[in-house]
C-alpha cells in the first residue's frame, strides 16, 4: 500500500504531562482491538506507574508533530528471560488512524528496537491479535510468530481468576 503523505515527527521519550494524551490513545487502541470492555486502567494510574517511582513500570516513546501534537506512542518495559537475560517487551504501538501509512509506526517500532539493540537486551518481544494486519508488518521486518515457530502459547490469569484461586486456597486453610 502506498503512503498517503510524508509527515515529519519527532520520536522522543514521553514526559509526565504527555500521559493524558497517551491514555486517550490507549483507550483508542482498546477500541480498535475490540477489547475496551476489559480496560480498567485510568490516566492517574498510568501517570503514577510511569513517573512516580525510581523504577517505573514502563517507558513510553511518543511521536510528536512540530506543533507538539502527539500522534502515536510505543510503550515498553524490561522483561527477563531465564535463558537469555534482559529483554524488551513492547506492550503497545499505536498511531492515530489519520496518521497511519506515513512511516510513523515504523519510526516508533525502530526506536524501541534500537533501544533493545543498544542495551543489554537479548531480544524484543510483542504480541499481535491474529486479525490485526500489523502482524504482516512485523513479519516483513523479520519477526517470528512464536505460536507457529516454537509452539508457545501466551496464557493469562485475570483479576477474577487470581481472586478465585486465593479465595479457594484461603477457604481450605
Amino acid at each position: 500500500m502506498m503512503r498517503q503523505r510524508e509527515i515529519s515527527v519527532t520520536i522522543r521519550r514521553a514526559k509526565r504531562e504527555d500521559m493524558a494524551k497517551v491514555f486517550k490513545m490507549i483507550r483508542d487502541l482498546a477500541e480498535f482491538e475490540r477489547l475496551e470492555h476489559t480496560m480498567t486502567l485510568d490516566a492517574a494510574t498510568l501517570e503514577k506507574d510511569g513517573f512516580d517511582s525510581d523504577t517505573p513500570a514502563f517507558t513510553c516513546l511518543v511521536a510528536e508533530l512540530s506543533d507538539g501534537y502527539i500522534v502515536g506512542y510505543a510503550l515498553y518495559y524490561t522483561s527477563y528471560s531465564t535463558w537469555l537475560g534482559r529483554s524488551i517487551f513492547l506492550e503497545d504501538l499505536y498511531v492515530q488512524p489519520a496518521y497511519r501509512k506515513n512511516g510513523i509506526g515504523m519510526q516508533l517500532f525502530l526506536a524501541v528496537a534500537k533501544i533493545a539493540h543498544e542495551t543489554p537486551s537479548k531480544r524484543m518481544d510483542f504480541h499481535v491479535l491474529s486479525w490485526n494486519p500489523a502482524g504482516d508488518f512485523y513479519k516483513r521486518l523479520g519477526a517470528v510468530d512464536m505460536t507457529i515457530h516454537e509452539k508457545w502459547h501466551h496464557f493469562r490469569m485475570d483479576r477474577v481468576c487470581l481472586d478465585r484461586i486465593f479465595e479457594t486456597t484461603s477457604n481450605n486453610h
